[in-house]
């Protein structure tokens, strides 16, 4: 089961701010977006992703289970990084190591 530092096996790449990607490597860094959405972006889907987000950090579900969550919730609400951006935020350094 995951811990605080399990990361995803693949970050969740999202457009936030003006388009900008935003690559989410870890339940703990999609607890702090979903955290700093408006409340407007609020809703059952927002609720069921923080609660999957803290269940991995207190260990009780793994980071796959979170990832697969958030990015549900990021598709739902049009967040989600569009494939084809994925290689260029890549290119950019974006997505860490």
């Amino acid at each position: 089961f995951a811990m605080i530092g399990d990361a995803f096996k693949r970050p969740v790449v999202l457009l936030v701010g003006l388009g900008f990607p935003k690559a989410l490597y870890t339940p703990m860094d999609a607890l702090q977006m979903l955290n700093e959405l408006p409340p407007s972006s609020h809703g059952p889907a927002h609720t069921a992703a923080i609660k999957a987000c803290r269940a991995a950090i207190e260990g009780n579900v793994d980071a796959e289970t979170v990832r697969d969550v958030v990015e549900a919730y990021a598709k739902a609400r049009g967040l989600l990084e569009p494939i084809a951006l994925y290689a260029i935020a890549a290119r950019q350094g974006l997505l860490g190591a």
